[in-house]
């Protein structure tokens, strides 16, 4: 029996979130060849979806097709590291006084516990469990700025910025760099010091730059 379309809908959205977490949590690493046949036994679907999922990464600056080799995970140049780091110290600078007036003591408190489990996270060495702490110690100061024109500039760079903050965070020490900045950044919070967490936020960005020239799952050309 044929496919129905939301059929179709549901088995591309699937292939797409399996991909993705597998590039996002470094399964999958810069340069590394996507194999569609193995991703859709992997998942139980034919390879139509996988391709229709590989379409949307692309255009989502995630993965690229090469000649004679296919789909492969897209490595990032030097100038690109420099651009998206520079975008991203650009829109946090533009965020602080948003954080520091709007933020809500349900949203600090959801930091304090993003903080624990990542402190945890760090000790028991769950890389999956720490990438996905730090980005959302992020996405929780992202939604506190309350803005929905910064929330819609970040959102189409959110993903290439969790990719480059995974890779920074294989660099020796780099878990542990990360989750001391994000307790600094709490604890300006939390004493609304507009003027620490500009400071604290513009050295956790360049910790993160060095971080990632460091990391041995860096593949910048």
């Amino acid at each position: 029996m044929p496919e129905k379309p939301k059929d179709k809908k549901t088995l591309r959205v699937k292939a797409y979130q399996e991909i993705k977490d597998r590039i996002t949590y470094l399964d999958l690493k810069p340069g590394e060849k996507i194999f569609e046949k193995e991703i859709a036994e992997s998942l139980g679907i034919s390879r139509t979806p996988v391709r229709e999922a590989l379409l949307l990464l692309e255009n989502e600056q995630l993965v690229e097709c090469l000649p004679r080799l296919g789909y492969v995970v897209k490595r990032l140049t030097n100038p690109e590291i420099t651009e998206y780091f520079s975008l991203r110290r650009t829109l946090e600078v533009f965020a602080v006084p948003l954080i520091i007036e709007r933020i809500t003591d349900e949203e600090i408190e959801a930091l304090r516990a993003n903080l624990r489990e990542a402190e945890a996270s760090v000790t028991e060495g769950d890389m999956r469990r720490i990438i996905r702490c730090e980005t959302e110690f992020h996405q929780i100061l992202y939604g506190s700025t309350k803005s929905k024109i910064f929330s819609r500039t970040i959102s189409n760079l959110v993903d290439n910025f969790q990719l480059i903050r995974a890779i920074a965070m294989m660099a020796a020490g780099g878990r542990r760099e990360s989750v001391s900045d994000h307790k600094c950044i709490l604890e300006a919070i939390e004493r609304r010091d507009g003027d620490e967490l500009l400071r604290l936020m513009k050295e956790h960005i360049d910790r993160a730059t060095e971080m990632y020239r460091a990391s041995p799952a860096a593949a910048i050309l």
